[in-house]
């Protein structure tokens, strides 16, 4: 059964292409700067017309096409607005088709704000699922304790379980239908998660899991691949009933 840090492992092996296609120099520099410490190689293109707002193109590492997206929308990922996960479905960009469009895809340096923008689009999932486990991870029970008041709403407005995990002892009490792993140890310090099940469905999995490198600097992934969401699930289910 592969850990955390092997699935991370996993995705840093895979470099993936990135097609900047846009006749504006300051446009293809912002993504060239962006990306230099990702694992995915940026190439310039030519756009078709000058008027052209441009796009990106993203391929796997067998060159193999995976999506396409305009620039503006392109952005909106790279530096998310945070919102509450039961106010996700009013927001002006389909964060979904975002997210689903770099899956898989390594990042590094995000900073605590780009995390909790990101986790909060796999919440906004189990929202609106209504059904299923919702699996959480935390670094200490300080980082814990400012994100309670978002879980125990959605228990108390979902039907969804939470089983959260943090490093250090918490002994405070919390809502009927989430469950907390304290003292878990392990890899559970050095990781940030989000991940659902699905609630029964393969087409609701999904997950983000990255790395604490160095202070509020996140490398790692976010997923809708169902096979690595079940590994990734039966693992944390192994540390709970340990």
């Amino acid at each position: 059964m592969n850990g955390l840090r092997d699935q991370i492992d996993e995705i840093e092996a895979r470099q993936k292409l990135l097609e900047v296609h846009t006749d504006r120099d300051r446009v293809a520099a912002e993504f060239e700067q962006q990306f230099s410490t990702r694992n995915a190689r940026v190439v310039r293109e030519s756009s078709a017309s000058s008027a052209d707002r441009g796009f990106v193109i993203i391929r796997d590492a067998d060159h193999e096409f995976r999506g396409a997206l305009g620039i503006d929308h392109f952005r909106a990922v790279l530096s998310p607005e945070i919102h509450p996960p039961w106010a996700l479905e009013d927001a002006d960009v389909e964060y979904s088709d975002l997210f689903e469009f770099l899956e898989n895809t390594l990042f590094t340096s995000y900073d605590r704000r780009q995390m909790l923008a990101t986790s909060r689009e796999i919440e906004e999932r189990a929202w609106r699922t209504d059904a299923g486990t919702l699996f959480a991870g935390f670094q200490n029970s300080a980082a814990l304790a400012s994100q309670v008041s978002v879980y125990e709403r959605l228990v108390r407005e979902r039907n969804l379980g939470i089983t959260i995990f943090v490093e250090d002892e918490y002994d405070e009490r919390m809502a009927d239908g989430i469950d907390v792993v304290s003292d878990a140890g392990g890899e559970i310090g050095a990781f940030w998660f989000v991940i659902f099940d699905g609630g029964g469905s393969d087409l609701r999995k999904c997950g983000l899991l990255a790395e604490e490198r160095e202070p509020d600097r996140y490398y790692g992934f976010w997923t809708y691949d169902p096979d690595r969401i079940d590994e990734i699930v039966s693992s944390l289910r192994s540390l709970s009933d340990s």
